[in-house]
């Protein structure tokens, strides 16, 4: 078949073809000169412009100044806080995740991360329960671009399965640096100092009412350390009769001692949750407190508000030396470790029973004032009944505790040493049962609180009311 032939069967005439192929042709000549235009373009860009680049090259970036920056002792004092934050909730890769990949750890000298997170596992495990406390972090710049961090520690720590306990302080001394502009532990080092009793020996505190905090007189008095005022005859009921009417104090002259029992060191109860008493009534007198100084009790003052370890008798003592009019020690209960069971919550075995719940409130019939106190304890059973509460009446069964009022939840618990030596009306309240589950859970929530901070607070107002001016 001719050439010809063959382009007319397709219906394209030979010129177009030609046409077609030179216009291509003159295309790409076209396009060739404009790329060399710019390409000759770009090279005199670059030139002109390579001594700017120069410059700002030689500027470290905005985040390698920030990768650098020194460590300030806002930075410091958060690390230290969230690493024992971590910990004390059992989130060891979090805290593992803080150090570096070769670290001085402690006396165990040069130590990987894998290392690190079994010690901290296996602490954890022996230790289920913590509570960890730094203190204030003083920082100190190295030459090395790192920094020495130096703070004390207050630890109280408690295993319910083997029934130990420890507590005490640390000095601590870490080194830390940036890595890729993360702070990095690089060395730790600690010292431990126990409490000088045997703490690690003794069971955490889970007993329904403060046996720890009762002491006989003939116990005191071999103390030596306060003159105890105790009345001779034998103690006996208290009456509850209303007080004989008097001009009475104003809120702004009335002063009621705030006792928050325990000590962080000394916990006291384990919730069901694996939390210290000690945090459960510090919060509560917290709030109770503000609540007081709003109702215009502007005198009302908290015993012992930094935590440290004082003595029973110091408690009421400073209460004694301020003149308080009352005395209120907040507690949170629990139950005898027979009625306790196992369950599991965020990763480890707790200790709860739901089998009780409710407040109750303990007065001492050897209180220098125990039928005033006995009349406060009764305002304070009405106005939580009338907040919808319930008492507990496990202390009958369980501790053979003297009840005063069943309805209102009152017992008689003598030797309470707090109770016993204020010279003024005391009394001492379990605001719950942390071990019940359920129970704790309400503690926990805000709303639930105020309703019970209110009662109290109408209770004092009450009971302020027929306190005399008289001396």
């Amino acid at each position: 078949m001719s050439r010809q032939h063959a382009t007319r069967i397709v219906g394209i005439k030979p010129f177009k073809s030609v046409n077609t192929a030179v216009l291509r042709l003159n295309t790409q000549s076209r396009s060739i000169k404009v790329s060399r235009r710019v390409c000759i373009s770009i090279a005199i860009w670059a030139l002109v412009c390579s001594p700017v680049h120069a410059t700002r090259g030689s500027e470290p970036a905005p985040s390698a100044v920030a990768k650098s920056a020194p460590i300030s002792n806002r930075e410091a004092a958060e690390f230290v806080k969230e690493y024992y934050a971590g910990l004390s909730r059992s989130d060891i890769s979090g805290v593992v995740a803080k150090f570096g990949e070769s670290v001085n750890y402690g006396e165990d000298g040069q130590r990987d991360r894998a290392y690190i997170e079994k010690d901290l596992r296996d602490y954890v495990a022996r230790w289920p329960s913590l509570n960890l406390k730094p203190e204030t972090v003083t920082i100190s710049a190295k030459d090395d671009g790192s920094a020495e961090l130096n703070f004390n520690l207050v630890y109280s720590v408690a295993n319910q399965s083997s029934k130990k306990s420890s507590s005490g302080h640390s000095s601590n001394t870490w080194i830390v640096r940036r890595v890729n502009g993360e702070m990095k532990i690089v060395s730790q080092r600690e010292a431990v100092h126990p409490n000088s009793i045997a703490a690690a020996d003794k069971p955490p505190h889970n007993q329904s009412h403060e046996d720890d905090e009762a002491l006989s007189d003939e116990e005191l008095k071999k103390r030596g350390d306060i003159q105890i005022e105790i009345p001779t005859a034998k103690a006996s009921k208290p009456s509850i009769t209303p007080a004989a009417k008097a001009p009475h104090k104003s809120p702004a002259d009335f002063i009621i001692a705030l006792d928050i029992g325990h000590t962080p060191l000394r916990g006291g109860a384990i919730s069901a949750r694996g939390v210290f008493e000690y945090r459960f009534n510090r919060r509560l007198v917290a709030e109770l407190f503000a609540q007081l100084q709003a109702m215009g009790f502007i005198r009302a003052f908290v015993i012992n508000p930094q935590g440290d370890e004082i003595s029973l008798v110091h408690r009421s003592a400073e209460a004694n030396q301020q003149k308080a009019d009352l005395f209120l020690a907040i507690h949170h209960d629990s139950v005898k470790d027979k009625y306790l069971k196992n369950w599991e919550f965020d990763g480890k075995t707790q200790k709860y029973c739901d089998d009780f719940h409710g407040y109750s409130i303990f007065i001492s019939r050897k209180n220098a004032k125990a039928d005033e106190s006995a009349q406060f304890a009764d305002k304070l059973g009405r106005a939580l009944l009338d907040a919808g509460l319930t008492p507990t009446l496990h202390h009958v069964a369980q501790e053979n505790r003297p009840i005063l009022d069943r309805t209102k939840g009152i017992y008689a618990f003598d030797d309470l040493v707090v109770l016993k030596t204020a010279k003024m009306p005391a009394l001492l309240l379990e605001c719950g049962v942390i071990v019940n589950r359920a129970e704790e859970e309400k503690l926990n929530n805000a709303v639930y609180r105020e309703r019970l901070i209110e009662a109290i607070g109408r209770a004092v107002q009450s009971f302020a009311q027929t306190v005399s001016t008289a001396p």
